[in-house]
């Protein structure tokens, strides 16, 4: 063998052509498992809300009964005190999962209010109270009883007038300023989604208007002189507000965010500590409105 073919290298093997590609394999859809998930979570939540809230109130039950059955509680409108045994009370149990309702008619005034567990609960503690009941509660479609409560007014088109926790719901501010009126809303828990003319915060309010009025809202106020002396901060001179409720009598107290029922004498002795004057009373069988003069 010669040399030079000792070391001879061996020819190439030919190169392979790859086999053509097929179609590549299908991913899994990542919409159905994500959507899975979303609602596990909003179940959890709906589940948490449920929970969190009722639980807080039947402790607080339980640490009422603990209580002195005398100790003294203080009416919200005349400042009126009397132990607590000494008040008629009426009890009922809470719509929304939150227990006992223990409620009291003030001897002086005639208003109804409580329960305690509520209306002396922390400001924070409410307002996350309310922010998680709007999360899945939807207040009834009340256009139609606003715009009666507004009507009241009898207000000259063209002035600024408020509506008093309008909510999300109601349509009548839109429809008032279609016609010609100048209409806001206050709402600070459960505004409208646009926020169109509606404000959350009560600091961009401005002193400025001549009417007011609401609809089932007066009964949600905890402090209800120092919320009308609000209102009379707002109102110009000579304005006037209607507030428009059924719990002007003793009706709806499942729930337990109607911590004030303005009976008896209460409206007129409410307006009177707070720069008021009551001046009329209509009823319409549960449409109930007093109407207020800003002095």
């Amino acid at each position: 063998m010669a040399l030079r073919d000792a070391f001879r290298r061996p020819a190439p093997e030919p190169a392979s052509v790859p086999a053509p590609a097929g179609p590549a394999p299908a991913r899994p859809d990542p919409v159905p498992a994500l959507e899975a998930r979303i609602a596990s979570l909003e179940r959890q939540a709906r589940n948490l809300r449920a929970a969190v809230m009722p639980a807080h109130y039947v402790a607080m039950d339980a640490v009422e009964a603990g209580l002195p059955p005398d100790r003294p509680l203080t009416c919200p409108v005349c400042d009126r005190t009397a132990p607590r045994n000494s008040l008629e009370m009426r009890v009922d149990q809470d719509m929304f999962g939150g227990g006992r309702l223990e409620r009291y008619v003030c001897a002086g005034c005639g208003c109804g209010f409580g329960p305690t567990k509520v209306a002396g609960a922390p400001e924070a503690l409410l307002s996350a109270d309310y922010a998680l009941l709007y999360e899945d509660y939807a207040e009834g479609e009340g256009t139609a009883t606003e715009r009666r409560a507004f009507d009241l007014l009898d207000l000259p088109r063209g002035r600024p007038v408020l509506n008093w926790g309008c909510g999300r719901w109601s349509q009548v501010i839109a429809r008032l300023r279609q016609e010609g009126w100048d209409a806001w809303g206050y709402e600070p828990s459960a505004p409208p989604a646009d926020g169109s003319f509606v404000v959350g915060e009560r600091g961009s309010i401005a002193p400025v208007f001549e009417g007011l009025f609401s609809n089932n809202v007066i009964e949600h106020m905890v402090r209800p002189v120092e919320e009308f002396r609000f209102l009379h901060s707002i109102l110009r001179p000579g304005a006037r507000m209607v507030h428009a409720s059924p719990c002007h009598l003793w009706l709806y107290a499942v729930s337990r965010y109607h911590v004030f029922f303005p009976l008896g004498d209460s409206p007129r002795v409410l307006a009177e500590r707070s720069g008021f004057r009551a001046v009329d009373r209509h009823a319409d069988g549960e449409f109930i409105a007093w109407t207020y003069e800003r002095i």
